[in-house]
């Protein structure tokens, strides 16, 4: 059970994370005028994650 509940949580936390992550994408991009990519790059995520937030936007 209580691994069950651990993983929860970790799904829970990485949900969150990813949407912060998205905001801020969309934050920078609106108020930087910047693309997705140079948001991404200022903000350091790595070429392997992109894609996933790409589909996102």
């Amino acid at each position: 059970m209580c691994d069950a509940l651990r993983e929860l949580m970790k799904e829970d936390f990485e949900e969150k994370e990813q949407e912060t992550l998205l905001k801020t994408i969309r934050n920078l991009m609106d108020s930087m005028k910047w693309t997705a990519e140079q948001a991404m790059s200022a903000m350091k995520i790595s070429d392997a994650d992109r894609g996933k937030y790409i589909a996102k936007l």
